[in-house]
């Protein structure tokens, strides 16, 4: 069986995801652990702990994602942005092991300037960094590096250069999370079998698939090829139907837990989830 789900929202309430999951009939709940766009958040209380485990309790998801903060670059040549990055990325992995969550997202980074080489090194030295101050032995964590569309400087958009900045890390420890959105902006075809074949080898050529452990479903607003990061609704955008369809009747793509990161989560997601259903349940002809 498939695991579908969706990023839900918190409104200052971690518990809050996993029951509008639990209503929108998600397996897979992924939230944020804290503010998306500050470096810091108040520690979580023992009462906001509780109430999460007892909520998980009563919803029973079977895989919960937490996805880092959108100021962490781990790749930077600022220093002071550097070391913040590494911290605020330590305390989402140490939240994640008090709430029990398998899987913390984070975006490659971006050289800003300084060159892929430099960039990918930088993002080295954070990985390594945060595996030296993280206690893993009694809450894994398991972080996944999540590809990029290519946008600027960013790192990741090609799956040479993660293949590069995690080749000599434990796979149990970091892996990584592929975005379909990303992907197609990035120039990797996806809107036929063949498309998807031809990806699905490189993979294996370059990450390898023991690394890969989710897949954000989000089909893209922007053309193919645009290097512009816009998700838009399954089957409405430059992907389209016949693209999800090819994915998901893919071997290794079908046996990848499913998030979806669409607009407007919830008066759409329970229809997005529907249309993802339907292309897994649905016998090839």
């Amino acid at each position: 069986m498939v695991l579908l789900g969706a990023h839900l929202p918190t409104r200052g309430n971690l518990a809050s995801a996993l029951e509008l999951g639990a209503r929108l009939g998600c397996q897979v709940v992924q939230l944020f652990v804290k503010s998306p766009v500050q470096w810091t958040a108040p520690p979580l209380t023992e009462a906001a702990v509780s109430a999460f485990w007892d909520a998980r309790s009563r919803t029973k998801p079977q895989l919960l994602v937490a996805h880092a903060a959108y100021l962490i670059n781990l790749a930077s040549p600022k220093c002071e942005v550097l070391q913040l990055s590494r911290q605020a990325l330590l305390e989402e992995a140490r939240r994640c092991q008090r709430l029990g969550i398998a899987f913390l997202v984070v975006h490659a980074g971006a050289h800003l300037g300084s060159g892929e080489r430099l960039g990918l090194q930088r993002l080295r030295d954070s990985l390594h960094w945060l595996l030296d101050h993280l206690d893993n032995a009694s809450s894994p964590v398991t972080l996944l590096l999540e590809n990029t569309a290519g946008q600027g400087s960013c790192l990741g958009a090609r799956l040479e250069q993660l293949a590069t900045a995690i080749s000599d890390l434990p796979c149990e420890l970091v892996g990584i999370c592929l975005d379909t959105c990303h992907l197609f902006a990035a120039g990797y075809e996806l809107r036929t079998a063949e498309g998807v074949a031809a990806l699905a080898k490189e993979i294996a050529e370059t990450v390898g698939w023991q690394r890969i452990r989710l897949l954000h479903a989000n089909d893209s607003l922007r053309p193919f090829g645009s290097r512009v990061d816009r998700h838009w609704h399954i089957g409405e955008g430059h992907i389209g139907m016949d693209g999800f369809r090819a994915l998901l009747r893919h071997p290794h793509f079908s046996s990848l837990p499913i998030v979806l990161e669409t607009p407007q989560a919830e008066r759409r997601h329970a229809e997005n989830l529907q249309r993802l259903q339907s292309l897994i349940t649905t016998p090839q002809s």
